[in-house]
């Protein structure tokens, strides 16, 4: 064969195995074609012309399309979606009995006691309705010139409670800050480095991080791709087993993440709308119970972040999805855009 045939090929076969391989990553099965339309239509208005969406069911892709530049390795920062993540990260140190949920935050962080705030449950924590602000007027819990252990120190000295632990619901990062620096004094770990070892690798997530400060925002800094964070997802919907055969979590972990801790807390602040929240225990450990039966039993649950990212499970479909998004004021616009997806989904 000529050279400059060779070299033509040589050229134009990985172009066109490239281009096969995005039209292969194209998955629309029967019964998401409904789905797909309503990507297609509102993508270009609502997502800016880029998002990644994915729909596992029993852990097999139904559903798989990226649209603009955006595909499953896409790595975007998800915002309040990393909630979820921590709460796993948090329960993997509950099953090695280090910690548990019914502990107070004095046990651990006497500078709470000092100041007054040491009977607060680590389950207040995770739950929004520690008594915290969601956020301090300060910074502590985001400023990336701190380290996580000093950032905690100042809002116990510095940041009063709004009211008294399991009264009021109050949505923001502040209270999960403590959380994670619980975590790395009972697992003599930092952070990061813990939710790589308990969460990410077991999961196969090889592209997550919570980035490079030395102060990890534990409920809003997660840095990930579709591809990763639906490892997650199907790990939880199978009770705790990553698709690669490794017990990630416990079953009863699961299920703890899960559960409802609201009661009969007051909502003071929530970015979900509040007349779609039928479950008085709206809320778990970093994740919304939003789709409940009649006796309050589980359907579908989600963590959606401020920028747009929006994962779910549906229990009763054992189905899991993400759509993949980033945009200023993304959870606002988006939001209607993948709760009809959602709803889509279950029918």
């Amino acid at each position: 064969m000529p050279i400059n045939r060779v070299l033509l090929l040589t050229l134009f076969i990985p172009l066109l195995t490239c281009c096969t391989r995005k039209e292969n990553n194209v998955i629309v099965s029967k019964g998401y074609k409904e789905i797909d339309a309503v990507l297609k239509d509102s993508v270009p208005t609502v997502f800016n012309g880029k998002c990644y969406t994915v729909i596992h069911v029993e852990g097999k892709a139904v559903y798989e399309r990226g649209f603009g530049e955006y595909d499953g390795n896409t790595k975007l920062l998800i915002a309040s979606s990393s909630k979820w993540l921590s709460a796993a990260v948090l329960m993997s140190l509950v099953d090695e009995g280090k910690l548990n949920l019914t502990d107070t935050i004095g046990k651990f962080l006497r500078i709470y006691t000092n100041n007054h705030k040491g009977h607060i449950t680590i389950a207040q924590l995770l739950s929004h309705t520690s008594g915290f602000p969601g956020s301090s007027t300060q910074g502590y819990e985001s400023n990336v010139l701190i380290s996580l252990a000093q950032a905690t120190d100042q809002i116990a000295m510095h940041v009063d409670l709004q009211n008294e632990p399991g009264t009021n619901f109050c949505y923001g990062g502040l209270s999960m800050q403590i959380a994670g620096r619980i975590c790395e004094i009972v697992s003599k770990k930092g952070w990061k480095m813990l939710a790589a070892e308990k969460i990410f690798t077991p999961c196969g997530m090889t592209n997550t991080d919570y980035g490079i400060t030395s102060n990890p925002q534990i409920a809003g800094g997660v840095r990930s791709t579709g591809n990763d964070y639906i490892k997650f997802l199907d790990m939880m919907m199978n009770k705790g087993l990553a698709y690669n055969g490794k017990q990630v979590l416990s079953e009863s972990a699961v299920e703890a993440i899960e559960k409802g801790y609201i009661g009969n807390a007051t909502i003071e602040y929530s970015p979900y709308p509040a007349q779609l929240l039928k479950s008085r225990n709206f809320y778990g450990l970093g994740n919304w119970r939003d789709v409940t039966d009649n006796n309050d039993n589980l359907i579908e649950n989600s963590s959606p972040g401020l920028f747009g990212t929006h994962p779910w499970i549906n229990r009763s479909k054992r189905m899991t999805g993400i759509v993949l998004a980033f945009m200023d004021k993304g959870f606002i616009r988006t939001a209607p855009t993948c709760l009809e997806i959602r709803k889509l989904a279950r029918e």
